[in-house]
């Protein structure tokens, strides 16, 4: 199979991901999207590879996957009752058989093991698009136009939200945040996708070179996009996206190869906005509705969902809780006195909310893979053999990274597929320059004619 007919493959089951997985409230579209991404899984692994490049990027990235399942496996072994209730935090679930008058059963590490498991299979597809962008090498520029152009489909869907007010047929969901959220259910994961596709957009008109009429109609149809992004920001509503927009934007300006020069200007003041973002959105309470008339109950405040967590993570360490057990953790730690008729199902930071779940190993393995991608951002921003594809890759990733600390976009298929995509192609950049193995370069001999 031709290289353009992987990539179009590798596109084609991203945009799937990005139209179909906006939200779990529908089971059949995820199911189908785990099913895809299984085949997807075993196609990429029937696949003659191309020869190894000599990056140990994609090595370190599947050997931190594999630690990762390794852990949650872990979690769903059964343990003796001598085991389990000697387990940090787990004296209360043993007092509950007591109290019953149950015998102790057999209990593994994870606190919710049936959800655990639908939690991997939720997985499945940024797993599946991972491994298989690391195994056939898709083209990062029909990645690129599928992000772009799935954002393009979701502002138009948008449009007929806010056109069709809240009952709107165009919501996909029966629990939607009001106003344009496109393919998904939550607000601020819209924002997302719209953030993203700023540097995507931005690298599609970012060639080496071109000629002066080319890149006046490349840039006209730049122009065009950014506004209908700008658009989409604005009819999406997100403070996420109004907060996060700014420095995206300029990060994604130094992609251009005129702007190169700016870019130890441009930069510092980024990471800075950055900083100043999350900070914003971090005090600022969850939602845009009549949920922030009280930002000090433990559903709006965010400052109290993350002392709550830290107070679960405290008493489950090392072992952690078990993957997708937040929601039922977290209750037991609620103050009861603040509890409204909305509750919590996650912790609006992914980082805390993994390490409840995965304990230490979750904390170490986070650790590691922030280690990895620093590195890889790095050496892709002063490398010159880098792409404008594999630098706009840094961007989407950190985006989605910077605003994981204040929310769970990582939680949906579409945004996960799109990261994980998107740290495949900064695998694949970092190969080294090519040298030249002894005898392959041959002095050059001169002929004299005549």
């Amino acid at each position: 199979m031709s290289h353009k007919l992987l990539s179009l493959l590798t596109a084609a089951y991203l945009l799937l991901c990005i139209v179909l997985g906006g939200s779990a409230q529908i089971i059949w579209p995820n199911l189908a999207l785990e099913i895809l991404g299984i085949a997807l899984i075993a196609f990429a692994g029937m696949h003659r590879a191309e020869a190894d490049t000599g990056s140990r990027s994609p090595m370190i990235l599947v050997g931190l996957l594999a630690v990762g399942l390794l852990v949650i496996l872990v979690q769903l072994v059964p343990l003796p009752p001598a085991v389990w209730t000697g387990l940090p935090g787990r004296a209360e679930l043993a007092k509950g058989f007591a109290s019953l008058g149950y015998a102790l059963p057999s209990q593994t590490i994870s606190e919710s093991p049936y959800v655990s498991v639908l939690t991997v299979f939720a997985a499945i597809p940024a797993i599946g698009i991972f491994l298989a962008a690391l195994r056939l090498k898709p083209d990062a520029r029909s990645i690129a136009v599928v992000v772009v152009a799935g954002t393009v489909l979701a502002i138009l869907f948008g449009a007929l939200q806010v056109s069709g007010g809240r009952n709107s047929w165009a919501y996909m969901y029966k629990i939607s945040s009001p106003g344009a959220v496109g393919f998904f259910a939550n607000q601020n994961h819209m924002a997302t996708l719209l953030l993203v596709a700023i540097p995507m957009a931005v690298a599609l008109l970012a060639p080496a070179k071109s000629g002066a009429k080319t890149s006046s109609g490349r840039y006209g149809i730049g122009a065009v996009l950014l506004i209908l992004l700008v658009v989409g920001i604005g009819l999406n509503g997100s403070l996420a996206a109004y907060a996060l927009s700014v420095p995206v934007i300029l990060m994604s300006l130094t992609l251009l190869p005129g702007a190169a020069g700016w870019r130890r200007l441009l930069f510092p003041v980024a990471l800075i906005a950055i900083a100043a973002s999350v900070v914003l959105l971090a005090t600022r309470p969850i939602g845009n509705s009549s949920m922030e008339e009280s930002a000090s109950s433990s559903v709006t405040s965010r400052s109290q969902i993350w002392s709550t967590t830290g107070q679960a993570i405290a008493d489950s360490m090392p072992v952690g809780t078990g993957l997708g057990s937040f929601e039922q953790v977290y209750r037991h730690y609620e103050d009861p006195w603040q509890v409204r008729s909305e509750y919590v199902n996650h912790a609006h930071n992914d980082y805390l909310e993994l390490i409840l779940e995965l304990g230490a190993p979750g904390a170490i393995l986070i650790l590691l893979f922030l280690v990895w991608w620093a590195i890889a951002a790095v050496r892709i921003w002063t490398s010159q053999l880098s792409t404008p594809f594999s630098r706009a890759a840094t961007i989407v990733t950190g985006t989605i990274l910077a605003h994981s600390i204040v929310d769970f976009p990582l939680r949906t298929a579409a945004i996960s597929a799109i990261f994980t995509v998107s740290i495949a192609i900064m695998a694949q950049h970092l190969v080294r320059a090519p040298v030249a193995r002894k005898g392959e370069l041959r002095p050059s001999k001169h002929v004299t004619l005549g």
